[in-house]
């Protein structure tokens, strides 16, 4: 997989640890980008089919990775769009509870949080399983007052995962809708979209799934396609492609989740982009992907135990993303800024560093981190102390 690193401008020097943050930009995208932004120098190339082919050429590279339907994609600029659209079309009555988990990423929390106080509703966070058993943990708190499931497939702090497909089961045997956020693993962990029969379904399209921002993605069933979408535009009405009877106004709306897209979502630069990206996951498979960066970070969790660190353990992780709490006395944000010193980049979430190496990094690039991070560690006061002590 190392050959796919000269597809991304690189430097040899790098060590870029950080997809769960932000992906870097293939090239490939780039020069996309840069065709879309010279087309609007010369609109007169510009026709009314354009404001729709690039659109569904997208939906079905994303209906592909998540073994889908094209009609069941929308294009939205942010999950939080898409939380607001589930949200719109979820109702929710006194007494009933949202359950997600401890520590949920904003996005997910706020929308509900309004709507749960109109309709004196509750969210309930599920506390972070001691061992890492997310599962377990949800399929004891769903109950019969449980309205909507809202969960990751991927925790976006320390990597630990959620069996989606067990979770779900829980759900559906209480009437509980289910909401699924992919933006830390969709592109990298395959998912059967049709076993595991979310409600909604969200991801962005700039982290491991390799596109620009401002682009994400909205899986909806079929049993809301016929919901209420969050904004009323002239795109996502029937027939808009005639730009001759526009003015015949109209209450229907174009296939399937397409009356869910957001205003705009054209977007003339952005799209090519994004369909350069979701061709090549689909080409590469996220089955190799994903093989490539678990053997990276089963590498990199062996390293950082021996060193101290406590890991997500193998069987609770998704693989493609490490959580690392630190030895006692260590300040992880320090630490991330010394790496940073050494070309290193990675996160910090909570008291732990966040690392998700991708398709471009290689063995190299695991060992000079965990090589730096042994430095740093014995060069650290509290080293130093046993050392004296000793």
């Amino acid at each position: 997989m190392s050959k796919y690193r000269s597809l991304f401008n690189l430097p040899e020097s790098v060590c870029y640890l950080n997809a769960a943050f932000i992906s870097p930009q293939m090239q490939a995208l780039s020069e996309a980008g840069v065709k879309g932004v010279l087309l609007k120098e010369h609109p007169w190339q510009l026709q009314a089919r354009d404001f729709y082919t690039h659109c569904d050429e997208l939906r079905s590279w994303v209906a592909k990775l998540l073994k889908g339907k094209t009609d069941n994609v929308a294009l939205i600029p942010a999950v939080s769009y898409g939380v607001e659209t589930a949200v719109l079309n979820l109702p929710l009555k006194a007494g009933q509870k949202v359950l997600m988990p401890e520590g949920e990423f904003p996005s997910n929390v706020y929308p509900w949080r309004g709507v749960c106080a109109d309709n004196k509703a509750e969210i309930v966070f599920v506390p972070r399983p001691p061992h890492y058993d997310w599962a377990e943990a949800f399929v004891a708190a769903i109950d019969q007052h449980t309205a909507v499931v809202s969960v990751p497939q991927t925790d976006w702090s320390d990597g630990s995962h959620f069996d989606l497909l067990r979770i779900s089961q829980k759900a559906k045997s209480v009437g509980a809708a289910l909401v699924v956020d992919l933006s830390q693993s969709f592109g990298i962990i395959p998912i059967d979209i049709q076993a595991i029969d979310p409600d909604f379904l969200f991801s962005v399209g700039y982290k491991w799934q390799l596109g620009p921002y401002g682009v994400s993605y909205m899986y909806v069933a079929d049993r809301h396609l016929g919901g209420r979408p969050l904004e009323n535009n002239w795109v996502n009405r029937k027939d808009s492609e005639d730009f001759t009877r526009l003015t015949e106004y109209t209450d229907d709306y174009q296939l399937g989740a397409r009356r869910f897209d957001s205003g705009q979502h054209s977007q003339f630069t952005l799209l090519p982009m994004a369909i350069e990206a979701m061709r090549f996951l689909n080409n590469l498979t996220p089955e190799r992907i994903f093989t490539h960066i678990r053997e990276l970070n089963e590498t990199l969790a062996g390293g950082l135990q021996k060193l101290g660190f406590e890991v997500v353990p193998s069987r609770c992780r998704s693989g493609h993303m490490i959580g690392a709490r630190a030895p006692a006395g260590v300040c992880v944000k320090e630490m991330c800024g010394r790496l940073r010193e050494k070309d290193i980049f990675l996160s910090v979430r909570g008291n732990s560093l966040r690392i998700s190496p991708h398709i471009y990094n290689r063995a190299q690039d695991i060992e000079k981190l965990l090589g730096e991070i042994k430095r740093i560690l014995d060069e650290s006061p509290s080293a130093r102390e046993r050392t004296a002590e000793a």
